[in-house]
C-alpha cells in the first residue's frame, strides 16, 4: 500500500466483503493486530513523516473502524530504544507512542508490553529499565479504561481480559517480559488460568501477547538466540494445553509479533500464530516455515485482520498492506486428541 492508498485505505474496501461475510454470523468477529512498529524517534515531526512506523497505527485506527472490527491489539515494540536506553529517551517515547492513541476511543486497544517497550537494552543486564509493567499498563491499558471500556486487569494493567459485548468472546492480553527482559510472573500466570477456567460455557477465546511462547517456530536460527529464553514459557503453554483439553474449541490460540516473520503451529490442540509486523529476518536464520515479505515503511504498511468464527472453529488472517491476499491465512481450531 502506497502512501496514496493509505489515505484512501483502498485495500481495506477492497478487502471488507471477504473480513465481513467471514466474520458476519453472530460471534464471528475480527480483532486488528498491529505489532513491531519499532519506532525509535522521540517526536512527532510536524508535516507527516510516513518513515516514522507511529504515523501507520493512525490509519490503522481508522481501518478497525471501517472494517468494522470489535478491538484492536498492539502487540508490542511500538518503541525501540535504538541503543539508548536512558530513562529520559525511554520516557519520550512512550509518551509519543500514547499521543497517537490518546485520541482514539472508538475501540479499545488492548496493549501488550514488548520487550523494547520497557526502554532496557538486551545485550547489557545492567541497563536500566525506567518503564516497569504497571507504568505501562496505566499509561496504555489505561486509555481503554478511560475511554469507557470495561477490562478486567491482573495487579497491573499490563496484563488482564476484555470480554466483547454481545459476542461470547474473551480477549485475553498478555505481559510477556512481566517476569525478565522476556518471562512471566506466577500472578500472571494464575491470573490467566482463572480468566480461562472462569469464562462461561460456549464461550470462546483467544490471548495475545508479544514473544512467541512457543519457541521452537519462534526463535531465529541463530545460537545468540538462548539469550531471550522466557521464563515460565513452560507454565504457560500448560495453562493454555490443559485449558483446551478440559474444553476443546474454547480457545482460538496465541497471537504474537516479536520474531519478524509469519509462521504458525498448532501444537497439542493449541494455534500457536507469528505475525510478521515491521521486520524482517534473513533466510539463513528463518526457522521452518518462516516466512517473510519484504517492504519499505517509509512506503508501505503491514497490519493483520484476524476474523474468528467460533461455531465451526475457524479463524482467518487478513493481510492488509504489503503481500496482500497472498499471506492470508486460514486455520481450523476444532482440537484434536
Amino acid at each position: 500500500m502506497n502512501r496514496r492508498e493509505f489515505l484512501k485505505l483502498g485495500s481495506v474496501a477492497a478487502a471488507l466483503p471477504v473480513v465481513q461475510s467471514f466474520g458476519a454470523e453472530a460471534g464471528g468477529l475480527p480483532p486488528w493486530a498491529v505489532t513491531d512498529v519499532h519506532s525509535h524517534l522521540l517526536e512527532i515531526a510536524p508535516k507527516p513523516d510516513f518513515s516514522n512506523s507511529r504515523y501507520h497505527v493512525l490509519f490503522a485506527q481508522a481501518a478497525a473502524d471501517r472494517a468494522g472490527c470489535d478491538f484492536l491489539v498492539d502487540g508490542g515494540d511500538h518503541d525501540y530504544d535504538n541503543g539508548r536506553p536512558s530513562p529520559e529517551d525511554a520516557l519520550k517515547r512512550m509518551a509519543v507512542t500514547r499521543h497517537v492513541y490518546e485520541g482514539y476511543a472508538a475501540k479499545p486497544v488492548l496493549f501488550c508490553l514488548g520487550n523494547h517497550d520497557h526502554g532496557s537494552y538486551p545485550a547489557d543486564k545492567k541497563s536500566p529499565r525506567p518503564i516497569s509493567s504497571a507504568l505501562f499498563g496505566d499509561t496504555f491499558n489505561g486509555l481503554a479504561e478511560k475511554h469507557g471500556f470495561k477490562l478486567v486487569f491482573g495487579e497491573n494493567k499490563s496484563w488482564g481480559y476484555y470480554d466483547v459485548p454481545g459476542k461470547k468472546f474473551r480477549a485475553i492480553f498478555c505481559n510477556t517480559s512481566d517476569d525478565g527482559y522476556y518471562g512471566f510472573s506466577v500472578s500472571q500466570l494464575d491470573f490467566i488460568k482463572k480468566a480461562l477456567e472462569t469464562m462461561p460455557e460456549g464461550w470462546t477465546a483467544a490471548a495475545f501477547g508479544h514473544y512467541c511462547v512457543f519457541s521452537e517456530i519462534g526463535h531465529w536460527k541463530n545460537p545468540n538466540m538462548t539469550l531471550f529464553s522466557c521464563k515460565r514459557r513452560k507454565e504457560f503453554m500448560d495453562v493454555l494445553e490443559s485449558f483446551v483439553q478440559k474444553r476443546p474449541n474454547a480457545l482460538a490460540g496465541y497471537f504474537c509479533g516479536d520474531s519478524h516473520f509469519d509462521n504458525e503451529m498448532e501444537l497439542r490442540g493449541v494455534n500457536w500464530t507469528i505475525f510478521q509486523g515491521y521486520g524482517g529476518v534473513g533466510r539463513a536464520n528463518k526457522p521452518w516455515g518462516a516466512r517473510t515479505v519484504p517492504f519499505s515503511r517509509a512506503n508501505n504498511m503491514l497490519f493483520d485482520i484476524v476474523a474468528v468464527k467460533p461455531s465451526v472453529g475457524e479463524f482467518k488472517i487478513f493481510r492488509v498492506g504489503a503481500g496482500g491476499p497472498a499471506c492470508d491465512r486460514l486455520c481450523v481450531f476444532h482440537n484434536r486428541f
